[in-house]
């Protein structure tokens, strides 16, 4: 790490509430597990302390990336040189008005569905089994089998940091998404506040598809190892699920080091303790090379490489 950059980020102004570490180790911040150290890791608590950093960033010239829970990043063994910005902590509030959930765009969806399940927030049960923050959610339109995040969402307040940091917000019509993406994010925004269509239902009822929902997610998925959620998009063109695809394969089970394609669920890529980014990786070269040689369909990830 470069002089110039620890001398950005070691002198924070008073009233700084955030977190800055030197050369952390981002395997403690991912669902997989994985990942080398962060030249800066900076845990904003607050805008101006978003802000703060932001300018560091800045100044400094180094690159940066969001992160949010992790969930469906792999970072380098390697790690990230230059400054990973740690979301998770930033604007997690959530409640009700005239009708609509607004909730931050650093609440996690786990905490989001509980409280669907004690008030009566019917409507947002498709995120049931979805790892995450709501940010996280609309940066991916992030769905299962029983809807996506565009069929519910009315308004994103975003936070877009260039020059200085602006708020805008995106409704109605620029809210343009598709199939795991979203079109109206710039690349600098950070999720800072959304609002959600909700169905006033009774709180037993919602809480029953949510249970149902996990229970059915823990027996077809293997929530007991560490792993990033589904690996690779529906590769909706071949008319088959990308857990097909790689069972026609014959790569249901395969491991590479301490990495293994899931025999659970073969769209999921497994660490069974010590896997590196490299393993990975490994799978999933294997995979997007064999399905385009074999089965002439490309297969296109969902996790994020990072580093």
């Amino acid at each position: 790490m470069s002089t110039d950059l620890r001398n950005q980020f070691s002198n924070p102004p008073e009233g700084f509430t955030g977190e800055i570490r030197f050369n952390e180790p981002l395997a403690r911040y991912t669902y997989y597990q994985i990942g080398g150290p962060a030249s800066v890791l900076a845990v904003p608590k607050s805008r101006a302390d978003l802000e703060w950093i932001w300018s560091g960033v800045r100044r400094s010239g180094a690159r940066v990336f969001f992160l949010g829970a992790g969930s469906n990043i792999l970072i380098s063994d390697l790690g990230f040189p230059g400054v990973v910005i740690r979301l998770a902590r930033l604007q997690a509030e959530l409640g009700t008005e005239d009708g609509r959930l607004l909730a931050g765009g650093s609440a996690m969806i786990s905490v989001l569905l509980r409280r669907a399940g004690q008030e009566g927030w019917g409507g947002l049960e498709f995120l049931a089994g979805i790892p995450g923050t709501i940010g996280g959610a609309v940066r991916m339109n992030a769905g299962t089998h029983l809807g996506e995040t565009q069929s519910r969402l009315n308004k994103v307040t975003a936070l877009l940091l260039g020059e200085k940091v602006e708020e805008k917000t995106y409704e109605s019509d620029s809210l343009r998404f598709e199939y795991r993406k979203n079109h109206f994010l710039p690349e600098n925004a950070v999720v800072w506040s959304t609002e959600w269509r909700i169905d006033r239902q009774d709180p037993a009822h919602v809480k029953k598809i949510i249970d149902d929902t996990l229970a059915r997610r823990k027996q077809t998925q293997p929530v007991d190892y560490p792993s990033c959620g589904s690996v690779f998009k529906n590769p909706k063109e071949s008319g088959l699920s990308a857990w097909q695809v790689l069972d026609k394969l014959g790569l249901r089970g395969h491991r590479i080091g301490a990495a293994q394609i899931a025999d659970k669920h073969s769209n999921f890529i497994i660490n069974h303790g010590g896997a590196t980014a490299a393993d990975v990786k490994a799978l999933i070269d294997l995979a997007k090379t064999r399905a385009r040689s074999e089965l002439g369909i490309s297969l296109q990830e969902e996790v994020i490489f990072v580093g």
